[in-house]
């Protein structure tokens, strides 16, 4: 645990906890009830090792291999973002939307562990999804997260660049938690987030909107008439990200607060 309150890392007591479970396998209840055996060779083997990767500051979910997201378990490495339960609310917003109608096709933007894509295709079983990535190895992880959910015939998963793998007037919906830090901002992000996930799922452009304005453009084309639009949004960018979909032809504009009361999710129709 000193080696871990060196290093930085909050909440050691937890995470000491955490990773000696990861070593021997041993349930958090039992950790903490204390266990009564030594470790053997190879799980104190283990176990340092995951403590030197949790000191240099390696999120737990990369070393777990996976992330809990909508009450599912998803793989995660360091080709994908870590799911975040903000991102939660786009998946609602998107379920509210489509459950109850027709077959409907939708795209996730920016798939990455395929975590939006396969939570919504769950729980809606007459939607079909196109998830797309511009990372080959991003796109290995969402595709095999859609076979460990058992929903691979229903979700599509394509490396392209936002929508160009799409047909014209194809889509439904649009789903994306794009990147939308400002690039000045990525150096000061916790060390976790900016030593470990990938820079490509973080970084916004100067303003952190550049992905937001091409992908307003692109959806544009690819959605059906009445079609949506949806963004997961960083705080303070609700009004911008608004006004962008506007000047991109898109009405009903309307956003989603979260718990904290932030704007999380704009979303537009295409007029």
């Amino acid at each position: 645990m000193e080696r871990l309150t060196g290093a930085g890392v909050s909440e050691c007591a937890l995470e000491a906890r955490l990773l000696l479970g990861l070593a021997t396998g041993a349930s958090q209840a039992q950790i903490l009830s204390g266990l009564r055996r030594e470790l053997n060779a190879t799980e104190r083997e283990r176990l340092l090792s995951l403590v030197r990767r949790r000191c240099a500051r390696e999120p737990l979910a990369y070393l777990r291999g996976s992330q809990e997201f909508y009450g599912l378990e998803f793989c995660v490495d360091r080709n994908v973002l870590i799911p975040r339960p903000e991102t939660e609310l786009l998946v609602a917003f998107a379920i509210d939307l489509l459950r109850g109608g027709a077959s409907t096709v939708f795209a996730d933007v920016g798939t990455g562990s395929g975590c939006v894509a396969v939570s919504v295709a769950i729980t809606v079983p007459q939607a079909r999804a196109v998830a797309t990535d511009v990372s080959r190895y991003a796109a290995r992880v969402a595709r095999a997260n859609a076979e460990r959910h058992r929903v691979s015939e229903r979700v599509l998963v394509v490396v392209g660049d936002l929508l160009s793998a799409v047909r014209p007037r194809s889509l439904d919906l649009v789903l994306s938690n794009p990147p939308y830090i400002a690039t000045s901002d990525v150096s000061g992000l916790q060390a976790e987030v900016r030593d470990w996930e990938p820079r490509i799922a973080l970084d916004g452009g100067e303003d952190g909107l550049s992905i937001v304005r091409r992908l307003a453009r692109e959806a544009r084309h690819a959605l059906k008439r009445d079609g949506r639009l949806a963004l997961e949004v960083a705080l303070g960018q609700g009004r911008s990200v608004a006004k962008e979909l506007s000047e991109s032809g898109y009405g009903h504009i309307g956003t989603l607060r979260d718990l904290a009361g932030i704007e999380r999710v704009v979303h537009g129709m295409l007029a």
